[in-house]
């Protein structure tokens, strides 16, 4: 269930940017530099049972001291054309289908133009086709922006199934397919196909990634969602948060082992 922050807001004709919980969260660290960068504005939390419940101080610079963060926050930009979630939570074990069901009612219930989904998958586990060439890849569900297929192409932003034609495979078999390719994806393969069935229109960027040091796989999957949707061109460089610090702490305490 959407919680606002202050009153209604404003959903309808926006894009939504939703991160699914996967290998090295790539994801998430990506709209952690778009949420920081552009100093978005919380408008509210989503009350899930479905993930677990976890609390802590606020995770950008820009946030008040007061404003707790929690599993599942909204963001918006001032002209309510960027709605992005942010997930800090997984989900419960075996509730993915529940958690991917809810995500799916509440993209229907604010009637989002266009979701776009982020994941990664596991680079060990990819196909010999998809060792070489680009590391973040792309799949439409039911989407038919030729502009922004265009974009994707010309960023060589390659589809998820190589030696094809983006989204020639899900309008002649489905995603089943390219989705048998995702590995440790999170919600990613329930959400698309109820995406699929439901005629959402959904374009997913997954990062082929290994576990390890992602914040370069993160930078990188930042800069191909702003190349990509064009939400702004007056960034100089990505401003993490200050919680970064402890993604890879050069000093960790060895009284911690």
């Amino acid at each position: 269930m959407f919680v606002p922050t202050k009153g209604e807001i404003t959903t309808a004709g926006s894009t939504l940017i939703l991160p699914s919980v996967s290998i090295g969260n790539v994801p998430q660290l990506a709209v952690d530099l778009l949420v920081n960068t552009l100093q978005l504005s919380r408008v509210g939390i989503i009350d899930s049972s479905m993930v677990i419940p976890v609390s802590g101080p606020p995770g950008y610079d820009h946030q008040p001291a007061a404003q707790r963060s929690v599993p599942l926050e909204v963001f918006q930009t001032s002209d309510a054309r960027w709605t992005v979630v942010q997930q800090r939570a997984p989900p419960l074990p075996k509730h993915h289908r529940l958690f991917a069901r809810e995500m799916v009612d509440f993209i229907k219930s604010h009637e989002f133009a266009q979701v776009v989904l982020l994941t990664s998958s596991d680079a060990a586990l990819r196909g010999d086709a998809l060792i070489d060439g680009p590391q973040i890849r792309s799949l439409a569900v039911n989407c038919h922006d030729e502009a922004l297929a265009e974009r994707l192409q010309a960023l060589s932003l390659g589809e998820l199934a190589p030696h094809s034609q983006l989204q020639s495979q899900v309008e002649k078999k489905g995603s089943t397919a390219q989705l048998a390719q995702l590995h440790s994806s999170g919600i990613a393969k329930p959400l698309l196909r109820l995406c699929e069935s439901e005629g959402i229109h959904v374009v997913a960027l997954i990062a082929l990634v290994n576990e390890g040091d992602n914040i370069p796989d993160a930078i990188t999957m930042a800069n191909a969602i702003n190349a990509a949707l064009e939400i702004t061109n007056e960034l100089d460089q990505w401003r993490p948060p200050k919680t970064w610090e402890w993604l890879m702490p050069a000093n960790t305490p060895t009284s911690m082992f």
